[in-house]
């Protein structure tokens, strides 16, 4: 009988290091591509943000100075409007003022008093425009929304100051327009965006969603309050933000926005998501390249090890023989004497590798299932506790907690204390929470609560106690800061786990906007429909 001799050791170990050496590299590839695509969308946002924010606090400032400008000059001119140098004020105003395109006062009635520029208007004039109704209608400072100027039939905007007689009464405002179709403020303050050479830019958007400046000057006036982030603005949202959306040419962006507060406006950036995958891909080919030499070195040396190895290696196989389907042998390698010291060597290191490769493994799958700065288990992993109860219809409650007025702990004490804070919350959920709660960083100041119990009134205590504890206790920056939280059930209020978070996330923002410091429980999915 032919008796099977089988793949010859040299055979099996050199193509055992080809696949050892192509799944590493697949692996950390793989591994290097999903943690850079991750670090560079948080970095694309943090950089769009703080642009977007430094941009509306400059922009509010200007507006601050235009209006408080304007109410200087008022009050200087409105104890005597007859005056024989009032056009003359009026120019050397809007010279001083370059974002305005023209300076102009208006009586109560609506009739022009006079302008820095008449070549298109007549003292005496009735205005008609929706900038004049609005600023005799509110009698305020105020910065209006866009219209289409009748006479020039330019996009504007009006800024204005109220004016008042000697004994206080309200006889009319001057005011100031920037037509939007010009070079104008936005043009000026708004600069080069972060990374715009990857595709990235910035647009302001009025209150109704309406495009006040984009770099294509023929979208300027366009409505676009379909826009996610638009809609946002529109629905009067303040403070900034950021998230994922697909534009008007269906490119999916990073987008990051803030509220100009003086004007009810919003400034937009945003970056390509393309541009982060193909910086990373370009990480993955940098390693591949650097790695790939030193690999095939690798298995060129250990094909002529092995090579001259083998010989001494065949006295292994009556073991290897031995090895069937059925007689596995033992666990253990088998036992390389002292008669071949070269075979001994490479059992201990194979040994070694086989232990270094699985601490490798379990370091990877740790960093993957935590938040490096607070320990606590991280979205991914989150997602897969509630992905798991509800497949396996097990109930649980849902806190979603957010910390009250962080960005000024931020702001006031830099992101080294706010850190800290972060790292005291996540102590202090482990201390007042039970050991089969899950508690996970969301992102930024938000945390989830996962309470695996039948009872919602469980949740509630932990919930308030939390709360309560944050409320009473000194953190890191010497005073309190505290807690704002959404309460939800499965399957009480919600029949998924995207509802759940949406009926939480709406009970969180009441906890907000009642005052924050408290605990507010959701309405359930079929009550939150009924009421939109």
């Amino acid at each position: 009988m032919r008796k099977n001799r089988g793949f010859k050791l040299r055979s099996t170990v050199n193509a055992l290091v080809l696949i050892t050496v192509v799944a590493t590299v697949v692996i950390i590839s793989l591994v290097a591509f999903q943690n850079e695509k991750k670090s560079l969308i948080r970095l694309t946002y943090q950089l769009n943000e703080v642009y977007v924010n430094k941009i509306a606090e400059t922009t509010n400032s200007i507006f601050h100075n235009m209006t408080q400008g304007l109410a200087i000059t008022g009050r200087y001119l409105a104890s005597d409007l007859s005056r024989t140098d009032l056009h003359f004020q009026l120019m050397l105003f809007q010279q001083s003022n370059a974002f305005f395109n023209i300076t102009f006062i208006v009586d109560k009635e609506g009739n022009l008093v006079d302008a820095s520029d008449l070549s298109s208007l007549r003292r005496g004039q009735k205005m008609k425009s929706a900038g004049v109704e609005q600023a005799l209608k509110e009698k305020r400072a105020l910065v209006s929304e866009p219209y289409v100027n009748p006479l020039s039939k330019n996009l504007v905007v009006m800024v204005s100051a109220p004016l008042q007689d000697n004994s206080g009464r309200y006889i009319g405002f001057i005011g100031g327009t920037i037509r939007l179709h010009e070079t104008n403020i936005f043009q000026t303050v708004l600069g080069s965006v972060p990374n715009e050479a990857d595709g990235s830019y910035a647009y302001v958007v009025s209150s109704e969603g309406i495009l006040l400046y984009h770099p294509d000057p023929k979208r300027i006036g366009e409505r676009v309050a379909r826009n996610p982030i638009v809609a946002k603005i529109a629905a009067g949202e303040r403070g900034s933000g950021s998230l994922s959306l697909v534009n008007s040419n269906d490119i999916e962006m990073l987008a990051s926005y803030a509220m100009i507060e003086k004007a009810g406006w919003g400034i937009v950036a945003q970056t390509p998501a393309e541009s982060v995958l193909q910086s990373a891909r370009r990480l993955i080919m940098a390693i591949i390249t650097y790695m790939l030499p030193v690999l095939l070195l690798f298995v060129v040396v250990i094909t002529l090890l092995v090579r001259r190895l083998s010989e001494p290696l065949v006295k292994l196989t009556d073991f290897a023989s031995m090895l069937s389907p059925t007689n596995s042998g033992t666990d253990e390698l088998p036992k390389i004497h002292g008669f071949n010291y070269e075979a001994n060597e490479l059992h201990k290191a194979f040994g070694r590798a086989v232990r270094h490769f699985r601490y490798q493994f379990d370091s990877l799958s740790q960093e993957a299932q935590t938040d490096p700065l607070t320990g606590l288990f991280n979205r991914r992993t989150m997602d897969k506790f509630i992905g798991s109860w509800i497949t396996g219809g097990n109930p649980f409650s849902l806190l979603v907690l957010d910390m009250d007025h962080f960005k000024s702990v931020n702001d006031t004490y830099g992101h080294d204390v706010g850190d800290e804070v972060l790292k005291f919350l996540a102590t202090s959920l482990r201390q007042l929470l039970k050991e089969d709660n899950v508690i996970c960083r969301f992102g930024g100041e938000e945390f989830i609560v996962l309470v695996p119990d039948e009872r919602f009134d469980s949740a509630l205590e932990a919930a308030e106690r939390i709360r309560k504890y944050m409320a009473e206790t000194d953190g890191p920056t010497g005073g309190k800061v505290t807690l704002s939280i959404g309460a939800a059930h499965y399957p009480g209020f919600a029949s998924n786990a995207e509802q759940l978070f949406r009926v939480a996330d709406e009970a969180l923002y009441r906890a907000k906007h009642q005052g924050r410091n408290r605990v507010e429980i959701a309405l359930a999915a079929n009550e939150v429909a009924a009421t939109n």
